[in-house]
């Protein structure tokens, strides 16, 4: 009788065991997704950060040294005309949902400044969040690499 109840607390070790491995397993497949689609939105925002930078550069160059200056003006599907910049008093800006609005190149520069301070807090915000999903999984892995032993 004895080695019957022993024998069958080791079986119901063994399940929880597995059920716990599989459990853990789970959430570190979760973690792991989260990480990714985590990284990837950093890499967007990064990307927008760079791109907004490159536009706030080009506007002061221009609002220095543009007026009268031929540039290629982009029309679509990588085709260029020439223009000529006669004007650097006004600069058209998107704002979202296909609405754009005139500003000066100054207003337009403290507009763009504003979107890289509100990108960069987001992209911060993510930073921090994958640091806790990392720290996580970091946490489940010895875990999930001791229960593994134990079940083989």
């Amino acid at each position: 009788m004895l080695i019957m109840v022993t024998i069958m607390s080791e079986q119901k070790k063994e399940f929880l065991n597995h059920e716990k491995l599989a459990k853990l397993q789970d959430e570190l497949r979760s973690l792991i997704s989260q990480a990714e689609y985590i990284r990837e939105q950093i890499d967007v925002i990064s990307g927008t950060i760079q791109d907004l930078a490159i536009v706030i550069e080009t506007l002061e160059y221009l609002k220095k040294h543009g007026e009268g200056k031929i540039v290629l003006l982009p029309i679509g599907a990588g085709n260029y005309i020439r223009a000529r910049i006669e004007k650097m008093d006004t600069v058209i800006m998107g704002v979202g949902g296909r609405l754009s609005i005139e500003a000066s190149p100054d207003e337009a520069k403290k507009m763009l400044e504003e979107r890289i301070r509100i990108l960069e807090g987001l992209r911060l915000d993510l930073l921090k969040k994958l640091e806790e999903i990392n720290r996580r999984i970091n946490e489940i892995l010895p875990q999930v690499e001791k229960l593994s032993k134990e079940m083989k």
